[in-house]
């Protein structure tokens, strides 16, 4: 209820500076966009769900898929295409990979397919898009650990802050919110990843709001699929 309330003051406010804040704006950033051309370069990576910087473990051979572009991810997790310039969001189609899961003691594999948000001025702004999967095994345990049964039936929403953790919210209902500091998960809506379980896709389905306390690029509506994660990066202000 707190985050609920310190979102609709940010939303108060930024209607009602009629001046344009810089908040409000795309900052211009020099990317590289390598041998992309006329395109966008969208390159990011996906990694394993207890990933750290101490202990960090990309997820090899995934598959993304859309906007007329397709790459396998790296054994570190890394991904790099090329992305049509007229789309302002590009979905794609995230495909785990079938083997098992280099990542983890216990021997699983990555089951939960996903949808990756590109969002045009988020790569403009230069932000970093990071991904994370759980595997089978790690799922079931992070749902006990967490109170909450896995619901295959409704969509799931994870979203990577780029820059300081800031609190972050959907309007769909969902489970409990987790939040990964970058060395463990634990139940919040403030951190580097924030996880929300358990979406509920509604009858008309398809979406959600997103909100970041505190601006960010990338918020809006992004899209919500059954028994599917939804990826998204957003750059804080």
């Amino acid at each position: 209820m707190q985050l609920r309330l310190v979102l609709a003051v940010v939303v108060v406010a930024a209607c009602g500076d009629d001046g344009g804040s810089a908040i409000d704006a795309t900052p211009t950033v020099d990317i590289d966009n390598g041998s992309c051309g006329d395109q966008l370069r969208f390159t990011g990576e996906l990694v394993d769900w207890d990933s750290t910087d101490a202990m960090f473990c990309g997820i090899n051979d995934a598959d993304l898929q859309g906007g007329g572009a397709m790459d396998s991810t790296s054994p570190n997790g890394r991904f790099d295409l090329c992305l049509p310039r007229s789309m302002q969001v590009t979905q794609l189609d995230v495909t785990p990979p079938a083997g098992m899961s280099a990542c983890t003691m216990q021997s699983s594999t990555y089951a939960l397919p996903g949808i990756a948000v590109a969002n045009q001025a988020v790569i403009l702004a230069g932000g970093f898009w990071s991904g994370r999967l759980f595997t089978s095994a790690r799922q079931q345990s992070f749902f006990q650990s967490a109170g909450l049964v896995f619901d295959q039936a409704k969509a799931h929403v994870l979203v990577h802050v780029d820059g300081p953790p800031r609190g972050v919210a959907i309007t769909a209902t969902h489970g409990t919110t987790q939040a990964f500091s970058g060395t463990a998960w634990a139940a919040g809506e403030i951190g580097r990843d924030v996880f929300f379980p358990n979406v509920d896709v509604g009858v008309g389905g398809g979406s959600t709001t997103l909100n970041v306390v505190g601006g960010a690029i990338g918020t809006g509506s992004i899209p919500l699929s059954p028994g599917k994660i939804t990826y998204v990066t957003v750059r804080a202000q």
